[in-house]
């Protein structure tokens, strides 16, 4: 089994530039299928071609058959390397079989040669010279099943080079985002770009990642929660239909449905009231899963079949006392929280860990309104102090209950889209500001009072800004990574966010400890059949360096917690190792 260092010292690995620009796979095959009859060559024209080795298949001592492909899981072209054949074009028959020892799967090459057909009929591409090798792989593709991919002790480059079809998230998201931008940009709408990093997080209740800038040292900064604040702002200067998609942060927990950096779409048109807002809402879902399912069949949409009027409403307020068997209080009293509190204990159900207001109320559409919406459904007037950003009326049924222009779409029971009229009034938005502040700190015992951290602040640059004229408008946002979860039948949101969730990105400074040589050449010549291989589990042997792919659930936990303790022990001796070096040179000045 040849090392590494024996493919270098071979000649073969010199990392080259590319040439003139090569013909791709898809264009070859396109211009030479069904030209050629079997065991005829096309003489007098020449290609060269790249590609990854996907398979090296032995026909014989002196033939072999190489599956390119120009990324994994796309289509192949099969490259017929003959010996004879090159060593009658004066290539050294050594270099020939040298290089057939040393090529293996996951081999960036360069092949030069003639549209052939086998005499089984397969374009191929005959070899007229010694392929280049453009960039090795060092190490053995460890051809698994998606789901053994996935596993946390894969990085994500090798996850998609053992199991392709783990590409498909990545391609429907682009597909998703492409249809959004262009039902948007058919309504007139502009794509606009705001800031990610700011003095404020923008409007939205969560927690915000916080630092601070090089440049300004005494100013706290803060990783945006939503772009809203920034683009009503837009308006307020005289645009009336824009949107943007990017990323937004919440330093909360992670679970199947949430991760601290996540991708929304949020648009804001003047002149739209919430029943409009709705309706689009519709329009575009199923515009945006016809067009997936246009793009590429593999990525149906998995929410059923939707019915063709308007998705169903749940009216908040009625709907939760229907639920208790009593009526809420009037939520916007004094006494609100109190009184809500004491249901919550007369009910027996499980309290909030910081029980103001808004969590209460929250926590009590997760018990009885979000589980009956496994079909696509608007939940409506949310109180008020849940959307302090949103105008607000009195309830038509209820009219002591200050409720929202709100609603909210839930499909599978997970929130999918929010939007509301937006509050334009500064006098109003100022007061429910405040009103926030208040929900959030919950006297104690002693001086010190309970914190929901999560509470909006008050943003009085925003408040001015209001001052100069907020149209009546429609916002509107949507969280990308859920609704592709919905369209590809996902159920944990680290399976469509391209690496992984937070966890997974944060472990990238983990490396196996000295000792582990990572640069092992194993391999297993393949034999067989030269025409067929298995697409799913090629016989190629790990290196020791490598993750196994024995499907043994306790050999497998084994090798993860050796793993993990083997990081540990070199993450610590790096540690150690730091600090002697900044002792050694603490005086050095240069």
């Amino acid at each position: 089994m040849p090392s590494t260092q024996e493919v270098v010292a071979g000649g073969f690995t010199k990392y080259p530039r590319v040439g003139k620009a090569p013909t791709s796979i898809g264009a070859f095959k396109r211009a030479w299928l069904g030209r050629l009859s079997p065991g005829e060559a096309a003489d007098g024209v020449e290609y060269t071609v790249n590609g990854r080795i996907y398979a090296v298949r032995t026909a014989s001592s002196k033939l072999c058959f190489i599956d390119l492909v120009s990324q994994p899981g796309t289509v192949r072209l099969q490259v017929y390397l003959d010996e004879n054949k090159l060593v009658a074009q004066h290539v050294p028959t050594g270099i020939v079989k040298e290089f057939r020892k040393l090529i293996r799967d996951g081999d960036h090459i360069s092949v030069t040669g003639k549209p052939y057909v086998t005499k089984s009929g397969d374009l191929s591409i005959l070899a007229t010279s010694i392929p280049e090798m453009m960039s090795p792989c060092l190490h053995s593709i460890p051809y698994t099943t998606p789901a053994d991919a996935q596993d946390d002790i894969l990085d994500k480059h090798v996850q998609l080079l053992a199991a392709p079809s783990l590409m498909k998230s990545i391609v429907a998201r682009a597909h998703l985002i492409e249809a959004i931008e262009n039902f948007l940009k058919g309504q007139a709408f502009r794509r606009v770009y705001t800031p990610i990093l700011a003095a404020s997080a923008g409007g939205a209740t969560a927690r915000p990642f916080k630092t601070t800038a090089t440049e300004f040292s005494d100013r706290e900064l803060t990783l945006r929660i939503s772009p809203e604040l920034w683009l009503k702002r837009l308006i307020v200067g005289g645009m009336n239909r824009i949107f943007e998609i990017g990323p937004s942060f919440r330093n909360e927990g992670l679970d199947k449905t949430h991760n601290p950096e996540f991708t929304t779409c949020e648009f804001y048109a003047t002149d739209w009231p919430l029943e409009r807002l709705m309706t689009e809402t519709q329009k575009m879902i199923h515009d945006v899963a016809g067009r997936i399912m246009e793009l590429s069949e593999e990525f149906p949409p998995s929410i059923g079949e939707w019915p063709g009027e308007l998705w169903p409403q749940i009216d908040f307020i009625p709907a939760v006392n229907t639920a208790l068997g009593l009526e809420l209080p009037d939520l916007s009293s004094p006494t609100a929280r109190e009184e809500v509190l004491e249901i919550f204990k007369q009910k027996d159900l499980p309290i909030p860990q910081i029980p103001t207001l808004p969590r209460l109320l929250d926590k009590l559409s997760s018990l009885y309104l979000e589980p009956r919406c496994s079909k696509a459904t608007w939940i409506t007037n949310l109180p008020e102090c849940l959307s302090p950003l949103a105008k607000s009326f009195s309830h038509p049924d209820l009219p002591h209950q200050r409720v929202a222009a709100r609603g909210e779409l839930f499909i599978h029971c997970k929130e999918v889209v929010n939007c509301y009229e937006e509050e334009n009034s500064p006098v109003e938005q100022k007061r429910k500001l405040i009103d926030q502040q208040k929900h959030a700190h919950l006297p104690q015992e002693g001086d010190a009072d309970d914190i929901d951290d999560e509470a909006m602040d008050i943003d009085h640059d925003y408040i001015r800004c209001l001052e100069w004229g907020l149209p009546p408008t429609g916002g509107w946002g949507c969280g990308i990574d859920r609704l592709l979860m919905l369209m590809l039948g996902e159920s944990n949101i680290k399976d469509v966010l391209t690496f992984g969730n937070l966890r997974a990105v944060t472990r990238g400074a983990e490396r196996l400890p000295p000792g582990i040589e990572p640069w092992s050449r194993a391999r297993v010549e393949s034999s067989g059949d030269a025409t067929s291989k298995s697409t799913d589990m090629p016989e190629i042997a790990p290196a020791d360096d490598e993750v196994s792919t024995v499907q043994n659930d306790a050999a497998i936990r084994k090798e993860k917690t050796e793993r993990e303790m083997k990081r540990k022990d070199h993450r610590l001796e790096q540690t150690r190792l730091q600090e002697e070096l900044e002792e050694k040179f603490k005086d050095f000045k240069l």
